[in-house]
């Protein structure tokens, strides 16, 4: 019974280890998507809005991937992989 509660807290211990070696990684990467979807979405509402369809869409998608990237950047230089 010991050893099986120490092999478990071992697991968890590399578990806990590896999540926080990945959470940097995770957190550019949701910036980057959130980035694209938040920008689309704004221009789609545009495009609904006024008579510009496709051109704010085309916008908000190429706006969203500028800073998405530059989000992840900065969290790339910022944790420095």
């Amino acid at each position: 019974m010991r050893d099986e509660k120490n092999s478990l807290n071992k697991t968890l211990k590399s578990f806990q280890k590896i999540l926080n070696q990945a959470g940097p990684a995770a957190s550019g990467s949701y910036s980057l998507i959130a980035a694209i979807l938040m920008f689309t979405f704004l221009g789609w509402y545009i495009d609904q809005n006024t008579s510009l369809y496709p051109n704010g869409t085309l916008a908000g998608v190429g706006f969203g991937i500028v800073v998405g990237f530059y989000l992840l950047f900065k969290s790339i230089k910022k944790y420095k992989f």
